[in-house]
């Protein structure tokens, strides 16, 4: 407890610290002092430092709302950099492309379910744990509900690791493979 009230503290004395930097430097422009050169940005991060902050992540989709499989994103990377390109190779090994499944980031839950219902999609897939507990509505580890099929609505779900635990832990890509071999037998894609 001692050293939870000293990181506290001493965050707490940081904040002060970079608003009175940010009062001062205000006041050295207001004088005409314009030693301290700063980016409209910076002054901004200066004055709003410590205040907590909530930027609304957008409800992001992509694809065929006519797709068999439906992907929820618990990041909403998509197709973007070394996840990106890993779910492309994914995808791949099941004879998919990027432009033939449906999927969207799990940032608003009504929209999911809103399209999941316009979609009637024969398979969903969540990717990460936060894609998992906002459609099942369960709050267990992942490693709990992953590879195991549930249902939401009569649609059958697979849960499985998100790109990203794959780049950071490798020795899951053979889980998230048998994951993607299960959906691939339900949804009839194996060729």
């Amino acid at each position: 407890m001692g050293e939870n009230t000293t990181i506290q503290s001493v965050s707490l004395e940081f904040i002060r610290t970079i608003q009175d930097l940010s009062q001062y430097i205000a006041h050295q422009n207001a004088l005409g002092n314009t030693e301290f050169p700063l980016s409209q940005e910076s002054h901004k991060m200066m004055e709003t430092w410590g205040t907590p902050s909530k930027q609304a992540v957008s409800f992001l989709f992509q694809g065929p709302k006519n797709a068999d499989l439906f992907f929820v994103d618990s990041e909403g990377s998509f197709f973007k950099g070394k996840r990106g390109a890993l779910l492309g190779k994914i995808l791949n090994a099941m004879h998919l492309t990027p432009e033939s499944v449906f999927i969207c980031n799990a940032s608003d839950a009504a929209s999911i379910h809103t399209l999941i219902k316009q979609t009637a999609p024969k398979m969903l897939i969540t990717l990460g744990p936060r894609a998992g507990h906002l459609l099942l509505n369960i709050t267990s580890p992942m490693e709990q509900f992953q590879g195991k099929l549930h249902t939401y609505n009569g649609i059958s779900v697979m849960p499985t690791f998100h790109p990203s635990a794959l780049l950071a832990q490798p020795g899951l890509k053979r889980k998230v493979w048998e994951d993607m071999q299960q959906v691939m037998q339900l949804s009839g894609l194996f060729p």
